[in-house]
Order: structure tokens, then C-alpha cells, then sequence
């Protein structure tokens, strides 16, 4: 992608983060200890600039986002292949979760991408699963005391 067109797509993406900021202003932000409707989406809006703004500035900065590659290259090997088996993945991750629960069925969908993804050895992916599942329960499960699915293999 030439430079004039990634300064055009990063100034749209901000003006689209701009726009679902100040659309959040129709909603009230409530309070610290009850947070309204509009919250979530002013700070969406916010990262969302924040985050096209960083990428503008490294496009000014003459920061690529993408190394070119040459053209016999594209579109072969592993790396054409693995969006593909990520929404494999996360389609059958999502049908079989009440089924397996969210601890196993998170630990074998987070171990096989990371695999996917080209993460290497089996402690990295071992150790990634487990990490994913430790933090979602304590922010989930403890800290927002949100109920997580157990499993019908399980007991439910």
C-alpha cells in the first residue's frame, strides 16, 4: 500500500473512532458505582483514535506497516492458510462450550492457535493456555462474578 493511501485509511479510521465517540454521547455514563450505557463506548471511541492516531504517526514517521513481499511469494505456504483455520477454530470452540466447558474447551482453542499461529514448542502453548484461563476466571468469574460454562460433560 502506497504512503498517501495508508495516510487517507488511518485519517478515515479516526474519523469513524471520532464519530462512535461522540455517538456515545447520547447515552448518560452513570457512575462509578453504576456505570451507564454510554461508558463502554466512549472509551471504544477513545482507544479506537488513540490507537489509528499511533498508526498515522508511524506512517508519518516513514514506518511500514507490512514488509513487502515479492509477488511469487504471496499467498503460499502456512501463513495463507491460517486465518482460515482460526475461524475453524473458533467456530467449533463456540459450538462445543457448553458441551465442554470454558476451562477445557478455552485451554484446547487457545493451545491449538497459538500452535496455528506458529508459537513454538509445547511449554509456550502450554503455559499461554493456561495463563488465558487463570486470568478470564479471575476477572470473570471472581472479579465480576459472571458464571462461566462448566460443562455438560461436567455436571454442569
Amino acid at each position: 500500500m502506497s504512503r498517501k493511501a495508508e495516510w487517507v485509511v488511518y485519517l478515515l479510521l479516526i474519523l469513524i473512532g471520532a464519530l462512535y465517540f461522540f455517538a456515545a454521547f447520547q447515552y448518560s455514563i452513570g457512575e462509578a458505582t453504576n456505570p451507564g450505557p454510554g461508558l463502554m463506548p466512549r472509551i471504544i471511541g477513545i482507544v479506537f483514535v488513540a490507537l489509528a492516531g499511533y498508526l498515522l504517526v508511524g506512517a508519518g514517521l516513514g514506518h511500514k506497516s507490512q514488509p513487502e513481499k515479492p509477488k511469487e511469494e504471496e499467498g503460499r505456504g502456512r501463513e495463507s492458510h491460517t486465518p482460515l483455520w482460526v475461524t475453524i477454530i473458533l467456530i467449533v470452540y463456540t459450538a462445543t462450550l457448553n458441551l465442554l466447558g470454558f476451562a477445557l474447551g478455552s485451554f484446547l482453542a487457545v493451545f491449538i492457535l497459538g500452535k496455528i499461529m506458529g508459537l513454538e514448542g509445547w511449554k509456550k502453548s502450554m503455559v499461554l493456555s493456561i495463563g488465558v484461563i487463570v486470568c478470564a476466571q479471575l476477572l470473570f468469574g471472581f472479579a465480576l462474578d459472571v458464571p462461566l460454562p462448566k460443562g455438560a460433560i461436567w455436571g454442569r
